[in-house]
Parts: structure tokens; C-alpha cells; sequence
């Protein structure tokens, strides 16, 4: 793709930014941007050149997505209840073996017990809920429109539709 020296200029995203290019090899699927970032300047994908108004892949594309997302909010709603036991459970834990033959002082094995879970639970919360959530984020930045780049809601993507601006 080449940019014959026009005023507003040709970007490519790169990374999630839009960069200027005078000339650039492209790919079906790599966004374009021509003039001013935000709604005044004009999206599409690489592929429109091709086929001017044929959104079905890219649509086809964001149902794949939104069926990542739904699975990915499923395993975090899961992970969440799964969180919740993991303090009482250690505590259990720690009880259990505080009273052990082998321990020779279980009042000191008991307050571990207890002290244990509060130091070792936001690990395990960080690994098991704050990648989830961070992949939903990014899954959801995902879902725009192939045309005007507006969040795309569920019945859009479902209905494989943009309900403001047509595209389908």
C-alpha cells in the first residue's frame, strides 16, 4: 500500500497504535487508518480494498472473540467461587497439622495457621482472577465495529450487524 503524498495521511496499526507510512506492505486483516485518529478519521481493514462492503469475515472474526470472552468470564466467575474457599481451607489446613504428633509446640502452630492464608491468599488470587480479567479487557477492546470502530454490543456481534452503522 503506498501514500501519494496526501495531506491527512496513511497509518497502519502496529502493536495497538496507529503509525504513518508513506509505503507499507499490508495483510488482509491489518487495520488502516487514513486522516485524523478518532471518529474523524476513516477505519478499515486491509481487506476492504478487496471488498468494499463485505463485513462477513470480520464479523465471523468478532463471533470468535465474543465466544472467547464469554468463555473467558466463565472461568472467572468459576475461579471467583473457587477464591472465596481457598483462605477458610488453608486455615482448616494449618489447624489440622498444627495438631500433628511430630509438632512439639501447637500454639505457635496454630497462630501460623491462621497468619499463613492472609500472607498467602492475594497470590494466589493475583495468579488465578487478575490474568483472567486482564484477557477479558483486552478481548473486549476487540469488539468494534469493521466500519465506524464503535463498541460492538452482544446482539451486534450475534446478529452479525452494527445496529448504528449497518455494516454486516
Amino acid at each position: 500500500m503506498e501514500d501519494t503524498a496526501s495531506t491527512n495521511g496513511t497509518f497502519v496499526e502496529e502493536n495497538g497504535n496507529f503509525r504513518r507510512y508513506q509505503r507499507v506492505s499490508v495483510k488482509p486483516d491489518t487495520w488502516i487508518r487514513l486522516g485524523e485518529q478518532g471518529h474523524r478519521g476513516y477505519y478499515f481493514k486491509a481487506r476492504r480494498i478487496l471488498h468494499p462492503n463485505d463485513y462477513r469475515e470480520d464479523f465471523e472474526d468478532l463471533y470468535e472473540t465474543y465466544q472467547q470472552l464469554e468463555e473467558a468470564k466463565h472461568q472467572l466467575e468459576n475461579n471467583r467461587r473457587a477464591v472465596k474457599f481457598i483462605t477458610p481451607l488453608l486455615m482448616c489446613l494449618g489447624l489440622v497439622l498444627s495438631f500433628l504428633p511430630g509438632i512439639k509446640d501447637n500454639g505457635l502452630a496454630i497462630r501460623a495457621s491462621f497468619m499463613l492464608p492472609g500472607f498467602v491468599s492475594p497470590f494466589i488470587q493475583d495468579l488465578m482472577l487478575n490474568k483472567l480479567e486482564k484477557k477479558i479487557k483486552e478481548l473486549q477492546g476487540k469488539l468494534i465495529c469493521p466500519k465506524c470502530r464503535r463498541s460492538l454490543g452482544k446482539d451486534d456481534i450475534i446478529n452479525r450487524e452494527h445496529a448504528i452503522c449497518r455494516a454486516h
